[in-house]
């Protein structure tokens, strides 16, 4: 049984952080991607096929997958004209039945087990699907019984054959190839194809109830660490310095290097990275995240937060945001969190409205971002890379990269008290 591992792409909604692959990011020490591979390891598969953009970083993270206990081939895909373009392109690495799924896939081993109860010993195509309201933007199967009769990739509204999705994970048998060979190129071949074999009587489905993972926009990243930390239990590093005067509770890692100063308090689920540093009287909960040499100054509290690698905040309130790399907030920063109405949060994407599902939303910040003191960011901005903020400012709409912003004061009052009224 292999794997195949979409990793192509150009993660183009995942600004600010699309200058690589959005699977190569580190999320709790290690890039994405081998949070994957660690998971398809669990759920019993050793051989991985990854089909990768040309120039891709992830051969250099991986290598061959010896380090991680499994056998890693790559494909290369020249454009990412689609999932059946990259399985056609793979085809020569794929030697038997496999699972098709992407690169940010960590919950596989969930996922597979209900894919296998429903599979068995046959060799049809088996779909995960889920339940929902909204589903012009998928592939719709219809149905009777458990036996997928069609498959209609972003159905007009009105026409919609039922509400269950296609959710990215496939259990494909290696004889599905040839059908799909035999699909005139598009971009949708792989639901085109996987109609045709429906037709045939060849397709079941599984229809999942759980949450599933995904990493379509910059804050899905919020949602796709706290799976990662629900798998973790309480760790602290013998050669982190923590003070006896913190308090630490709920299952926090804490890594090598790492520095927790007094009366700070960290409440799990939480991760510190390697030689971090969090500075007195801070309060840091809700499931934080502080990657490798990032640093939580003194007096802020951190709520439900990602702060990537050498990124370092002062004093403030800091909640439900991501914050890259090398970036410095200065003092009495202030991350806007929920809207007056309490509705969802709606960042704006490419000049659109996006409901991100969550009420509570604070700013995501790109790399190398300079704040001076006492910045406020509305809920749900996005801020780009190397962008310089001035101080006092309040920003209250997306920032493109590469420009400083800040708040000119056009008038200021300067004079003389009144005299003391004589008694």
């Amino acid at each position: 049984m292999q794997a195949l591992l979409l990793a192509a792409g150009k993660s183009s909604r995942f600004f600010p952080f699309n200058a690589k692959h959005k699977c190569a990011i580190s999320l709790l020490g290690d890039p994405i991607i081998v949070h994957t591979v660690r998971a398809v390891k669990r759920a019993g598969i050793n051989d991985i096929v990854i089909v990768v953009s040309p120039h891709s970083d992830f051969q250099e993270i991986l290598g061959n997958g010896k380090k991680y206990g499994v056998k890693i081939n790559y494909v290369v895909q020249k454009e990412a004209t689609g999932m059946g373009d990259a399985i056609l392109s793979a085809a020569s690495s794929l030697t038997s039945d496999f699972f098709l799924l992407n690169s940010y896939h960590v919950d596989f081993p969930e996922l597979k087990e209900e894919l296998d109860k429903k599979r068995g010993t046959n060799k049809n195509v088996v779909l995960l699907t889920k339940e929902q309201e909204d589903v012009s933007s998928y592939g719709v199967i219809s149905f009777e019984g458990d036996n997928v009769t069609g498959l209609v990739e972003k159905p007009k509204k009105g026409m919609e054959p039922s509400k269950l999705v296609v959710k990215g994970v496939y259990f494909l048998p290696l004889d599905f190839i040839r059908e799909l060979k035999k699909t005139k190129k598009h971009h949708d071949n792989l639901e085109i194809a996987i109609d045709k074999y429906a037709k045939e009587g060849k397709v079941k489905f599984v229809k999942t109830q759980r949450a599933l993972v995904t990493l379509k926009y910059p804050w899905d990243l919020l949602t796709f660490k706290d799976f990662l930390l629900s798998k973790v239990t309480k760790s602290i590093s013998k050669k982190a310095s923590v003070s006896k005067d913190a308090l630490i509770t709920g299952n926090v890692v804490i890594e090598e290097g790492a520095v927790v100063s007094e009366r700070a308090t960290i409440k799990g689920p939480a991760y510190i990275g390697k030689n971090a540093y969090i500075g007195s009287n801070t309060l840091i909960r809700n499931g934080t995240v502080l990657e490798e040499r990032g640093v939580i100054g003194g007096f802020i509290e951190v709520k439900n937060t990602i702060i990537f690698e050498g990124a370092k905040t002062h004093s403030g309130v800091l909640e439900d945001s991501i914050i890259g790399k090398n970036s410095r907030l200065g003092a009495g920063f202030t991350s806007a969190n929920v809207r007056l109405d309490r509705k969802n949060i709606t960042p704006n994407i490419f000049g659109e409205k996006i409901d991100s599902g969550f009420r509570d939303l604070g700013v995501i910040m790109g790399d190398s971002v300079m704040l001076g003191a006492r910045v406020t960011t509305m809920p749900g901005v996005i801020i780009g890379n190397n962008v310089n903020i001035g101080p006092s400012t309040t920003v209250m709409e997306n920032l493109d990269s590469d420009i400083t912003f800040y708040t000119e004061f056009k008038k200021v009052i300067k004079k003389a008290k009144s005299a003391p009224i004589k008694k």
